[in-house]
């Protein structure tokens, strides 16, 4: 099936290419391309088929990408390899000399300097700025020189004169800012330099040249506290979003200025400065001219959700901000900007439902946080005909069926998606559990060595199978066979605690030699009732059965069948 939905993906992809008009705008190749490029993080349960779609996906939109940069129109049958001749009749014959190879890796060089010398300059970026951006462009140049030099004859002038323009693409690329693309942009459609793929690109400078800032900010430190010891915070960032005027040193009002032109502003947060991606400032300057859809995309991206620690801000304001979504997908007329929203939503919603691994929804009694709840119900109650407040209702009536208390298998649950998201709900037996067996992270050492000691079941209440079955394999590890013992039902038929301690020992075998291949797990559900766990299913890389780990709830308590894998 997974074989199946690759070869789809890359058929659908291929024949979109195959069928491209020679004139096609760059905006419908970048909406296809962005629609299978999503801009998300991966889950711990990422299916590794689905993820192999999206490599040779990706591999496809990067040839069609770097193909319209160079303005190259070749057919499938014109594509020249490193070892054939592109017949083209212009073309110098002869092989390459390394004189030749060195003047042009020296020219390269030479304008990733020049290029990159011009943008921080007016970035307004400090000293040490190199380190942190567009180093791997640099190690590219070297590798593509080391490569020629090493066999010149196995690629002919042609080639290499096309990988040259791609590497210089690629520097120009690289070191275009932010203000640049918004003065394009700003100029409307109309404009003939005006080009869809810049609104993509605008995003993505932005988030780039953002890591630059948050560094070269660090550098500044020193002139930020001199600003501070003779204003107070509050003025000091009124000065830097004015674009440095009021700075008395050079230094940092040159990096206001730079950063204010370029989409950036300043706040204070815990008494200290910090630099974000002013989404709402760049919507206003692209005004009227730009597609409104993406002004409307932007203003979307402008809802500040988490502070720099991760924190939701509001759960409230984050419900707010999904049902604004929701209203957004139904109203714009651009296919491409509905998927971006749609990503969007996608880490949005799960935070609304699953939280940060960090910053959890339940307190450390494993209770629902007030705020949290109140948002749902908020949801709930003012957005009862969105599809934001039906997905929310289902989730908060499961959340209020346990009291609101933390179920052990949360974590591993799949996140039900609004409808009009389109989002198909895994099977719940098809949801990996990637995490490894052993060796134990330091948060359930200390659960084992607990429950060790003193043997309470109590302490399990709260630790999900999977969990579990962690403690059973590590006693088994380390031959602590009477917590082994503990970890048993008590139900089951078993041998006295001293026979089976004295089996073990004389055994001599651990179970940890069956995990050599181990690869991921998987809960395992009753064929008789498909809500009921009866244990952990297993699964190797290089073995066709998938043992199944077997287990058992008891009063809100997993517990190890006696004989769990026969």
């Amino acid at each position: 099936m997974d074989d199946q939905l690759l070869e789809k993906r890359l058929e659908s992809l291929r024949k979109a290419y195959l069928d491209m008009h020679e004139e096609e705008n760059r905006s419908e190749i970048l909406a296809a391309i962005k629609k299978d490029q999503k801009r998300k993080k991966q889950n711990k349960w990422f299916h590794l088929p689905y993820a192999a779609s999206f490599i040779g996906v990706g591999m496809i939109a990067g040839v069609l990408m770097m193909q319209y940069i160079d303005d190259i129109d070749l057919s499938a049958s014109e594509k020249p390899g490193i070892n054939e001749t592109s017949g083209d009749s212009s073309e110098k014959k002869g092989e390459l000399t390394e004189s030749e190879v060195k003047e042009k890796i020296t020219a390269l060089q030479a304008y990733y300097t020049e290029r990159q010398t011009y943008t921080k300059e007016n970035l307004g970026l400090g000293a040490g700025y190199e380190q942190f951006f567009y180093q791997n462009i640099l190690d590219d140049i070297a590798q593509f020189e080391a490569e020629v030099l090493e066999n010149p004859e196995a690629i002919n002038r042609g080639e290499f004169e096309r990988k040259s323009k791609e590497i210089k693409n690629a520097i120009a690329e690289a070191f275009t800012m932010p203000s640049e693309i918004m003065e394009k942009l700003s100029q409307g459609a109309g404009n003939h330099q005006y080009d869809r793929g810049d609104e993509y690109n605008l995003l993505g400078q932005l988030e780039s040249y953002w890591g630059a800032y948050l560094q070269s900010l660090v550098l500044y430190e020193g002139e930020i506290n001199k600003a501070l010891e003779k204003a107070s915070v509050a003025d000091v960032v009124e000065k830097l979003n004015a674009g440095g005027e009021g700075i008395s040193t050079p230094g940092l009002k040159r990096l206001a200025e730079g950063a204010v032109r370029n989409g950036y502003a300043f706040r204070a947060e815990d008494g200290k400065i910090e630099i974000y991606i002013d989404y709402l400032s760049v919507a206003e300057r692209l005004k009227p001219e730009t597609n409104p859809d993406f002004i409307y995309y932007l203003e979307l991206k402008s809802n500040r959700v988490q502070d720099s620690q991760g924190n939701v801000l509001s759960y409230k304001n984050l419900g707010q901000l999904l049902v604004k979504h929701e209203k957004g997908v139904k109203i714009v007329q651009d296919p491409t900007i509905e998927q971006w929203m749609k990503i969007d939503v996608q880490s949005l919603y799960a935070l609304f439902v699953k939280g940060h691994p960090a910053k959890p929804l339940f307190t450390d009694n494993k209770v629902l946080k007030e705020e949290v709840k109140s948002a749902y119900r908020y949801v709930i109650d003012t957005y009862p005909d969105t599809d934001t407040g039906a997905a929310v209702k289902i989730f908060y009536d499961q959340l209020e069926k346990n009291n609101f208390k933390q179920d052990p298998e949360f974590s591993m649950r799949a996140v039900i998606f609004p409808k009009y998201m389109n989002i198909k709900t895994p099977d719940k037996s098809e949801i990996m559990i990637t995490q490894s067996i052993l060796p134990l992270t330091a948060e359930m050492e200390s659960a084992y060595e607990e429950f060790s000691a003193k043997k309470d079941v109590n302490i399990l209440r709260n630790y999900s199978a999977f969990q579990v079955m962690q403690l059973y394999f590590y006693s088994d590890e380390v031959k602590d066979y009477a917590t082994k013992y503990a970890l048993y039902s008590q139900k089951d038929a078993l041998p006295s605690e001293e026979q089976y301690i004295s089996e073990q020992q004389a055994a001599e075998m651990k179970l940890s030699t069956m995990l050599e291949e181990y690869d991921h797990a998987s809960l395992y559900y009753s064929e008789k009732n498909s809500d009921l766990i009866t244990g952990i299913q297993l699964h190797f890389k290089e073995r066709a059965d998938a043992p199944v780990f077997q287990m058992v709830q008891e009063d809100g308590i997993w517990k190890i069948r006696y004989m769990p894998l026969q």
